[in-house]
């Protein structure tokens, strides 16, 4: 199993704590021993050895992604961090990472956003390891119960049951205060914006779905040049998980905050 870690974000949502030059995921908060990114890069080593594990950010905190990790006492290939030469937001970075792993060889790949805090880690691997025969024709998010009518996050609407999740009926935009209390009633999760697919299907995926920032990687072997070639700034969720039929929802209760 691959790994990739999005870590370019600027954390704009915590400032003042969260600054460009240096963001939420790499301070460490509430007198942590280990920063968002630090805890992260563990939670990737339960599934993933080092070498499989890629880091996907900007040149701004390339460092930071280094020193962070140098710090928890590892070596890591400096080839494995992938710099975007500019952000164009999450399906562009995620493919990059892909890109980069089917250069080895297909493989199952978790997405994990580097500035969530994720309280159950080892039990959030195993439900992980639990959810690979979904991978393997769904592209899975991982879906959270709600506690509360929150207006800040996407909601998922569950079908079917498929193994230890459902396929998913349809993604909602963040609501109104009155729709987050219908959804909750329906039984509604939280997008949590993490994900787990096979790499040949969702390489299928965007290249229906997304065919520029598939046919952009096609042409070269360098994110400078594929980026250069993509001209839109495209979310994961708008550019193949609204539009694919086949995304699965496996629910997880694992101390789960989106801060900020």
């Amino acid at each position: 199993m691959k790994t990739i870690i999005l870590a370019g974000g600027s954390g704009t949502r915590l400032w003042p704590l969260s600054r460009e030059r240096y963001p939420k995921q790499f301070i460490k908060l509430q007198g942590k021993k280990e920063s968002l990114f630090q805890e992260t890069f563990r939670r990737s080593l339960l599934l993933s050895n080092i070498d499989d594990i890629f880091v996907v950010t900007n040149e701004k905190y390339k460092f930071l992604v280094m020193g962070a990790v140098e710090e928890l006492g590892f070596t890591y290939k400096e080839e494995n961090i992938l710099v975007e030469p500019e952000a164009k937001n999450t399906l562009p970075a995620i493919y990059a990472g892909v890109n980069e792993i089917i250069k080895k060889g297909h493989d199952s790949v978790v997405v994990f956003p580097s500035d969530h805090m994720i309280v159950k880690s080892e039990e959030f691997a195993s439900i992980i390891k639990d959810s690979e025969a979904i991978a393997k024709d769904s592209i899975i998010t991982f879906g959270i119960k709600p506690d509360g009518p929150n207006t800040g996050y996407g909601y998922i609407s569950p079908g079917e049951d498929k193994l230890n999740g459902f396929v998913v009926n349809s993604f909602k935009e963040k609501p109104t205060p009155e729709k987050a209390e219908e959804y909750i009633a329906k039984g509604y999760y939280w997008n949590a914006g993490i994900f787990m697919f096979d790499s040949t299907l969702f390489s299928t995926e965007v290249k229906t779905y997304s065919p520029e920032i598939f046919e952009a990687f096609e042409t070269t072997d360098n994110i400078k040049d594929a980026f250069s070639k993509i001209k839109i700034k495209i979310s994961i969720d708008y550019g193949i998980m609204e539009k694919s039929d086949k995304v699965a929802v496996v629910p997880v209760d694992i101390g789960w905050n989106d801060l900020g």
